[in-house]
């Protein structure tokens, strides 16, 4: 008897102090468009572009008490990413990549974002110079559009700017480094750094989508 109210009253403690520590104050859903995207997308100096589709999925807004009494607030988004992306290796090769992700956006009261995003998809390269076979015979002929297939991962992070308090307030312009990886490359995991920059648009009605929102106090 002792020790089950010694259980009870230890959960309502942890209870008390982490409803204190953060308070839902308030929840509720509304449809929300999706994002898109359109940036020029860099492998080291090899140049590309990149298309995609932020579908939201999730919102939570922060309100934050520090010891010192301010009050910071900031809006913390999560969205399903999909992307279609390419850049141009001279002389290597051209690849063409597919990539769904989860996208997580933190947006500050003065419009500074970060974000973080994990992704996975599929890559194919296309040979840059000119590809020969041999068949069983010994002919020779030349082999188009010659290339491979690789699973691909990639994770990366980056900053931005949303301008919703300006005149461009659908636009969020951002920077973004990725490190990604495709397998098999030689049998072993061909890695390599590349970069965004780029725009967001958020248009009024494009793809809307039932979004779960909150308001939290912490």
């Amino acid at each position: 008897m002792i020790i089950r109210k010694f259980c009870l009253t230890l959960i309502l403690l942890i209870s008390s102090i982490f409803c204190f520590s953060q308070i839902v104050d308030s929840a509720w859903s509304v449809k929300k468009s999706s994002d898109m995207k359109l940036s020029y997308n860099s492998s080291l100096i090899y140049p590309g572009a990149r298309l995609g589709i932020d579908f939201p999925i999730k919102t939570i807004y922060v309100t934050k008490s520090k010891k010192s009494r301010k009050i910071k607030n900031f809006v913390k988004d999560r969205f399903i990413s999909a992307d279609l992306s390419w850049y141009h290796h001279p002389t290597f090769h051209d690849n063409i990549y597919i990539t769904a992700g989860w996208t997580m956006r933190r947006t500050k009261s003065s419009g500074f974002i970060i974000e973080f995003s994990p992704e996975i998809g599929y890559s194919r390269t296309f040979l840059g110079g000119t590809t020969y076979k041999v068949d069983d015979n010994g002919n020779v002929s030349i082999e188009h559009l010659a290339g491979y297939n690789y699973a691909f991962l990639s994770v990366g992070g980056g900053v931005g700017y949303d301008f919703s308090r300006t005149r461009f307030k659908r636009l969020i312009a951002f920077y973004k480094f990725n490190v990604f990886g495709m397998y098999p490359y030689n049998s072993t995991v061909y890695l390599r750094p590349a970069m965004e920059l780029g725009l967001i648009y958020k248009p009024l009605k494009f793809l809307s989508i039932k979004v779960k929102s909150k308001r939290i106090h912490k």
